[in-house]
């Protein structure tokens, strides 16, 4: 057993350990005049319920990149990284969201396949009750304690 305990998939032939790493997410909270944009999914899991742009990294890809990629990819919008918001994870949740706080340089959001609906929202204009996943309630009340 190895030293932390934990019980791994060993091949007995070869001693090749299998490890069940988490996938990494990549997101941005894209912000203008004071508000965010939120998307409404338009697949599972979660469908129609609120998040903020985001996508698994590629292989090879930074994270910021990952960011920045998704973003354009699902609302068509340009933004820039203006710092790491924060880094989200869960037990038993085999992914690890990291969040970026970023500002709309150019564009206005367009919805493409993976998006039914996408709105700028002042802290006041939260849909909590709609929100997809832990991270995003979590991302978002963090990004509204930080408001003036």
């Amino acid at each position: 057993m190895p030293p932390d305990g934990r019980r791994e998939a060993v091949c007995e032939g070869c001693g090749f350990v299998f490890y069940l790493n988490p996938k990494l997410v990549a997101g941005t909270l894209p912000c203008r005049d004071g508000r965010v944009l939120l998307i409404r999914r338009a697949h599972a899991p979660a469908r129609g319920k609120w998040t903020f742009p985001g996508g698994f990294v590629d292989w090879g890809e930074a994270v910021g990149e990952a960011a920045i990629r998704e973003t354009r990819e699902e609302v068509q919008l340009e933004v820039r990284l203006d710092r790491l918001h924060g880094v989200y994870s869960y037990p038993g949740v085999s992914v690890v969201i990291v969040v970026y706080l970023a500002t709309v340089i150019a564009g206005e959001p367009v919805c493409g396949s993976e998006v039914l609906e996408a709105a700028f929202v002042a802290p006041a204009e939260i849909p909590w009750e709609e929100l997809a996943f832990p991270s995003t309630a979590d991302a978002l009340r963090d990004w509204v304690a930080g408001q003036p």
